[in-house]
């Protein structure tokens, strides 16, 4: 095989690649990552811990690995950016209290095996497009949009264009940059490039306050708020982003 027949077959590849990664972000179904943190019970806590606590102690996360090895389907995350509030679709409140982006986190023990520590796996960085669907479908009936996931949301050119953007700021930063995804700047300027740019997100103001969990006592008062705040919670797994990270490392390793 010649190299430029190789090299043909290696973009072919590539862009294959590349649109099953798309299709596995964009057929994704609702898995609640719209609402990690309001009114959740005893039975699925949502082990909410600012990641401004730089000093996450053992114990917190040897309570959450434990957790975790009785419920299979759930995971630790790390948040960047929270969206909180309450808005009426169709006579209905809805409550809202989610990451903009979020990341998988992996506890383990330490070098000396006594200790728990966590490790944030960045090459997990996903837009929470759970959130962003329920914010572009707010004008649509319940049995319209029951069960849809977002590429079936009807979502327009122009702000799919503007999320793709996204989608690729953040590759780049991944490939480039990877320790800037988990800083505050990063969620204010994707937060911002979305208020700009997508009508339907015009309506979430940037917060001045500092987040903490009693807020959420007000939340069904409060109108969607943008709040600059970095935290660990759990939540149930997204079935694409096991699917969604693969095909990167996939299209990472071949490129």
């Amino acid at each position: 095989m010649d190299s430029k027949h190789s090299e043909e077959s290696s973009e072919v590849v590539h862009a294959y690649l590349y649109y099953l990664q798309e299709m596995s972000r964009k057929i994704s179904l609702r898995t609640g990552m719209e609402n990690t943190l309001y009114g959740k019970t005893k039975k699925s806590p949502h082990y909410y811990r600012p990641f401004e606590d730089a000093d996450v102690d053992s114990q917190y996360l040897r309570d959450v690995r434990n957790y975790l090895e009785k419920e299979s389907d759930r995971q630790l995350f790390l948040g960047n950016g929270l969206i909180a509030g309450s808005f009426k679709k169709k006579q209905v409140k809805k409550y809202v209290a989610a990451p903009l982006i979020y990341f998988l986190v992996k506890t383990d023990l330490d070098e000396n095996g006594r200790s728990l520590t966590y490790s944030i796996e960045l090459d997990s960085v996903s837009l929470n497009y759970d959130l962003i669907t329920l914010v572009l479908e707010q004008d649509l009936d319940e049995e319209e949009d029951e069960g849809m996931g977002f590429q079936s949301a009807g979502v327009d050119a122009n702000k799919l264009e503007v999320l793709e953007d996204i989608e690729n700021s953040l590759e780049d930063i991944l490939r480039h940059e990877s320790v800037k995804l988990t800083t505050n700047s990063l969620a204010d300027q994707t937060f911002r490039r979305i208020h700009e740019k997508i009508p339907e997100f015009n309506q979430i103001h940037p917060s001045t306050e500092d987040f903490t969990l009693q807020k959420l006592e007000k939340l069904g008062t409060v109108e969607l708020t943008f709040y600059n705040h970095r935290f660990f919670y759990v939540a149930s797994s997204p079935g694409q982003l096991s699917t969604y990270t693969a095909l990167r490392k996939l299209i990472s390793e071949v490129s």
